[in-house]
């Protein structure tokens, strides 16, 4: 498998939520273990959204043997693929061109998301904070309970 490639444009996002360590983590840790659990997040948010963009002309890229080694992850990539094409064939092993390209324009359309997500609160230095406003006010975590007493809760 060819490398999984993303926009440059959200380099600093994607290094800020995959690699820094967030400072109340315990033991430390960014708020993704890896870069390629934050492109699945993405991948899926942009699904869930709709919003699938074509990457912008300059890309940094993960090896894809981070993918293909990891069956979950596989899984996904396949199941976003037929879920966007709705067409059987596209599971078939010589379209794994347009399998990649797929999540990757929605790994982008979920960056794109996420980072206004955290320009919407620009005082959360970490993103964890930006990041579970954001589900609870769309819906995808219990609204009742507090960001900050779901903090605890979570584990990205």
């Amino acid at each position: 498998m060819r490398g999984i490639r993303r926009s440059e444009q959200f380099e600093d996002m994607v290094r800020q939520l995959a690699e820094m360590q967030h400072p109340e983590a315990i033991p430390p840790r960014s708020i993704f273990p890896t870069m390629r659990d934050l492109l699945c997040f993405a991948a899926v948010l942009g699904f869930e959204y709709d919003r699938k963009h074509p990457l912008q002309p300059k890309t940094n890229e993960i090896d894809g043997r981070v993918f293909s080694n990891n069956q979950p992850t596989l899984d996904l990539l396949y199941l976003i693929a037929l879920a966007s094409s709705k067409d059987a064939n596209t599971l078939r092993e010589d379209n794994e061109e347009q399998i990649l390209q797929i999540f990757e324009e929605y790994a982008q359309g979920g960056l794109e998301i996420l980072d206004g997500w955290l320009k919407a609160k620009p005082e959360d230095n970490h993103g964890d904070r930006a990041i579970l406003a954001a589900l609870g006010k769309h819906g995808f975590l219990d609204s009742s309970k507090e960001v900050e007493a779901a903090i605890g809760d979570i584990s990205f």
